[in-house]
């Protein structure tokens, strides 16, 4: 039975099985009835409607059970090729594009170093478009439709309007970028702050389902929030909600990349901390303005090893977040907050202070049943985020267009 776009009731189950399986990996079809709720006979229906329209396919049945009781469960999985996503992080000069599949796995993923902060929004646009049309026309052969496309931004985005409104990366305000890529590759565009699409690959997690109320900090380069009410990102009017790395720590103190003092990003930012301790101790030669992994690493070091300079300023930026998140707890009672990013490697040595500022700040009471943990970041969540995001804002598009 083909399904038309007001079939709603069958939309919704279908698109349940679908997403079930990229949750999931191959799942039996009675497994699948019981984890949505569905009957049978419909997830029967549904699961050979997907197998025509080639979005799923059968594994080979398992091996019969050794006492010969039962028929052994034929398992489904979502076909990979079926459908592909791009995801492109922009961060301060440079750019990430990863392809994901139906099933939502990375299939390619490439780097490019360009000049984010000299560029005009037309630079970034044409820029955009010449490396989206090579990874199309490399990367994307034995697909079957490129179903929508994700750019993770650092700063504050408005994804109604697709329209990046300020980024540290870029020197312009106020650019629209949807509108454009969407009708250069005919098919949906989505723009999302970065610290949003980390979010959304952590409250999937089975650790935070009990975790509707969440934040997510963001360390690295630059500081980001997420905040989760109810399972849904708080977003704000225009989409500058949850700035907390540009919430004021110190008025009038260091100067942070968005051009103000005091934020919280000016004392507990990679390039914060770089140059803070640039000030004082002679370092290893690179760009302390934009430190790598590498100069992060060893200065991170130093500190474990108990530089006495280099730990002063850690500390420093643990009560800076300390005092943030105070703000953060009293505003929002979260269920958690969770700290991960790539600066997350310096929160053992920040972490004594950070308590320590939250306790000074807030009476217990405030402080309420909150927890406070990081997250170790062995892979970079945001294009997996990116790339979930835009896989299940099309999936009823692909749903449609496959009958």
């Amino acid at each position: 039975m083909a399904l038309s776009s007001t079939d709603t009731s069958r939309i919704g189950n279908t698109l349940a099985v679908i997403r079930t399986l990229r949750d999931q990996g191959p799942v039996a079809r009675t497994d699948l009835g019981k984890l949505n709720g569905i009957s049978s006979a419909t997830v029967t229906s549904i699961s050979s409607e997907l197998l025509q329209q080639g979005l799923i396919s059968e594994r080979p049945p398992e091996t019969p059970r050794s006492n010969g009781r039962g028929r052994p469960k034929t398992l489904i999985e979502l076909k990979p090729n079926a459908a592909c996503v791009v995801c492109i992080k922009l961060s301060i000069n440079e750019i990430q594009l990863v392809v994901g599949d139906f099933a939502g796995q990375v299939r390619h993923s490439e780097l490019h170093v360009v000049p984010t902060l000299t560029m005009s929004a037309d630079d970034l646009a044409a820029l955009l478009e010449d490396k989206i049309s090579t990874v199309c026309t490399q990367q994307l052969k034995g697909f079957q439709r490129l179903a929508g496309i994700c750019l993770a931004v650092q700063g504050v985005v408005s994804s109604q309007s697709g329209t990046v409104i300020w980024s540290p990366a870029l020197s312009f305000r106020n650019a629209p970028v949807s509108a454009r890529l969407a009708e250069r590759f005919h098919c949906s565009v989505l723009l999302e702050n970065d610290a949003n699409c980390i979010a959304s690959v952590l409250a999937a997690q089975s650790a935070y389902a009990d975790c509707p109320n969440l934040v997510v900090i963001m360390l690295g380069y630059g500081i980001g929030m997420s905040v989760l009410i109810n399972g849904v990102p708080y977003l704000g009017a225009n989409g500058s909600a949850a700035e907390f790395g540009h919430s004021k720590y110190h008025p009038d103190g260091a100067l942070c990349a968005c051009g103000r003092r005091g934020c919280i990003e000016a004392y507990a930012s990679d390039y914060a901390l770089y140059r803070a301790a640039a000030s004082h101790l002679e370092l290893p030669s690179g760009d302390s303005a934009h430190p790598s992994e590498q100069q992060m690493q060893a200065l991170t070091q130093l500190a474990l090893n108990g530089e006495p300079t280099v730990q002063r300023i850690y500390a420093e930026a643990g009560r800076a977040l300390g005092f943030g998140i105070a703000n953060v707890l009293a505003l929002f009672n979260p269920d958690l907050v969770l700290i991960t990013g790539s600066g997350v490697r310096g929160f053992d040595v920040m972490q004594t202070a950070m308590h320590s500022a939250i306790n000074d700040a807030l009476v217990a009471e405030l402080m309420g049943t909150t927890r406070i943990e990081s997250c170790a970041w062995e892979r970079d969540m945001t294009c997996m985020g990116g790339i979930a995001l835009a896989l299940h804002a099309t999936d009823t598009q692909t749903l449609l267009d496959s009958d």
